[in-house]
């Protein structure tokens, strides 16, 4: 056996000798080489992919913290373009106030909007009879008519709004010419009723109703709302019209009050 091993050596040994010499790899050694250069390709793999896979966790936090931080920007940037559309919004209707012409026998009493009962349908506003507003004086927006004034103190007032089923007033058809006339009252909050005694009176949907002038307090003119619906009465005889308001009073910060 030890010969044999010997024997064996001594062969080796020339055989890497002459290989060398000719510049190459032994047969043994390519072999061996072969036989352990595939298996450290997977170890290889195995360990880059554990490298990425806590790389991955020990990032996980940052990318969590930096998607939040965007998130939080998105929110700011939505709720900044909301308030900046919102002002231009009230600069506009200022502007609409500012440039309403005069009416004859009226003057314009500028106000805020200081309370808002939804439930009563009342306003209250921050002028009163210190600035010669007096109850049944008419209070219109840049949109048109909000309601009339029903108590008056010293430096506040309180308007009965258009949708209130207590308030009645004249109202005509401007679309049409002669112009209709009805009486006009609140039927909720988000539609008014539109009464006509002639029941062939042309009415149609999308016209729009305005204030008759018919009252010495409340002027002709002014836009109360559109048309959205027209019915005939059997019972009564009469026409009936459903009235969307022109004003949104839930965006009403200020307005006029004529006296």
């Amino acid at each position: 056996m030890l010969i044999l091993l010997i024997v064996t050596g001594v062969v080796l040994g020339r055989l890497q000798t002459a290989s060398r010499t000719a510049g190459k790899v032994d047969p043994i050694s390519a072999a061996i080489r072969s036989a352990v250069v595939p298996s450290s390709g997977p170890l290889n793999s195995l360990a880059n992919s554990s490298g990425g896979f806590f790389s991955g966790i020990f990032s996980a936090g940052r990318l969590k913290a930096e998607n939040q931080r965007l998130q939080a920007l998105a929110n700011a940037g939505a709720l900044y373009t909301e308030q900046v559309q919102r002002l231009q919004g009230e600069i506009d209707r200022i502007r609409v106030l500012q440039g309403m012409g005069p009416i004859p026998g009226k003057t314009r009493v500028p106000a805020d909007v200081i309370g808002y009962a939804l439930y009563e349908n009342r306003l209250t506003l921050n002028v009163g009879s210190r600035q010669g507003v007096q109850i049944g004086c008419p209070v219109e927006s840049a949109e048109g008519l909000v309601g009339t004034v029903q108590v008056v103190e010293a430096d506040r007032c309180q308007v009965l709004l258009l949708t209130s089923a207590s308030l009645t007033l004249g109202a005509i058809d401007q679309s049409r010419n002669p112009p209709p006339a009805g009486l006009l009252r609140g039927e909720n909050s988000s539609t008014l009723t539109l009464t006509f005694q002639d029941p062939k009176a042309p009415v149609e949907i999308g016209d729009h109703i305005v204030t008759s002038g018919f009252s010495d307090r409340i002027p002709r003119g002014i836009l109360i709302g559109k048309v959205i619906s027209v019915a005939t009465d059997e019972q009564f005889g009469s026409l009936r019209a459903k009235v969307d308001p022109a004003v949104s009073v839930g965006n009403l910060r200020e307005v006029h009050v004529l006296r």
